[in-house]
């Protein structure tokens, strides 16, 4: 029972699916039936693309993961397949009983987008980061969608969208990095097509084919977008001067991360700062949307 339960990641997926209580929560701070069936849905599909990430990861995950359900023949390739097609069968039933249009094409846009993640996009410069970040903050709409409203769930998806991809290109960053040779010596002659999606190979080591700074503006960029987006449900009335209070902390450091990734460069304080930004955002939410 636990590969069954290893390959599926359980903290994960509780994780996605506490994000679609506190959308609904955004909406309605009565638990109702349901918040329960949006939260089970998102547990099932995210579980379901953590097992088909881990399908199609076999050959570097033989390298870097060897433990893994999969590569430690503790669960059959063929096997995960049929458990992640289940799955998502699964979550996508739970999110017809939610009976609500809005969940059931988010849950098939998700369905599809993560088995498009794992066999295509997760290598992509931006455009996996730019999934991911969707990804992570749909499930917050999801929740709104389940709880009958999505005003402020939707601003917070985008907030929080915004900030998550910004966090994924300075992680990118910071691991590119750090495991320069490493990188180079496990994973080239296993995984060439991935490698040469995302890096180039000269006589001075491995490189992100597109220039750092391109990259460093992008995720700039991102964090002032989440910054502008922070703002309007207290422009539009939505919440009010407790959020507003409580948002200076947030901005704060969404400014003080742009600087320092602009200015030093120091990947792994941004990313650290990102995360803490982002943590203290959903708390004004979700006290705003309290009082």
């Amino acid at each position: 029972m636990w590969p069954w339960l290893d390959i599926i990641r359980p903290l994960n997926c509780t994780m996605s699916g506490a994000a679609a209580v506190i959308g609904a929560f955004l909406v309605a701070s009565i638990f109702s039936p349901g918040i329960f069936l949006a939260f089970l849905a998102v547990f099932l599909i995210t579980a379901a693309g953590n097992v088909i990430n881990d399908y199609v990861d076999v050959e570097s995950d033989r390298i870097n993961r060897p433990k893994r359900p999969i590569p430690s023949m503790k669960i059959s390739r063929k096997s995960a397949l049929i458990f992640a097609i289940m799955l998502f069968a699964a979550g996508i039933l739970t999110t017809v009983i939610i009976n609500n249009v809005l969940c059931l094409i988010i849950a098939l846009v998700n369905s599809l987008l993560l088995v498009a993640y794992s066999t295509h996009l997760q290598n992509k410069v931006l455009l996996g980061n730019l999934t991911v970040a969707y990804l992570a903050s749909s499930t917050f709409l999801f929740g709104g969608a389940a709880a009958g409203d999505i005003t402020l769930p939707l601003l917070l998806m985008l907030m929080a969208g915004l900030a998550t991809f910004s966090r994924e290109i300075v992680k990118d960053l910071q691991d590119l990095q750090g495991d320069r040779q490493s990188f180079l010596k496990k994973m080239t002659y296993r995984i060439k097509q991935s490698f040469g999606d995302r890096f180039r190979v000269d006589k001075s080591g491995i490189k992100l084919k597109y220039k750092t700074i391109y990259a460093i503006l992008v995720a700039s960029f991102s964090l002032w977008l989440a910054i502008i987006i922070s703002i309007i449900p207290y422009s539009w009335g939505i919440l009010g001067d407790i959020y507003l209070f409580l948002l200076v902390p947030t901005d704060a450091v969404f400014v003080f991360s742009s600087i320092i990734l602009i200015k030093r460069r120091n990947y792994r304080f941004v990313s650290k700062l990102i995360k803490i930004g982002m943590a203290l955002g959903l708390l004004a939410f979700l006290i705003g949307a309290s009082f």
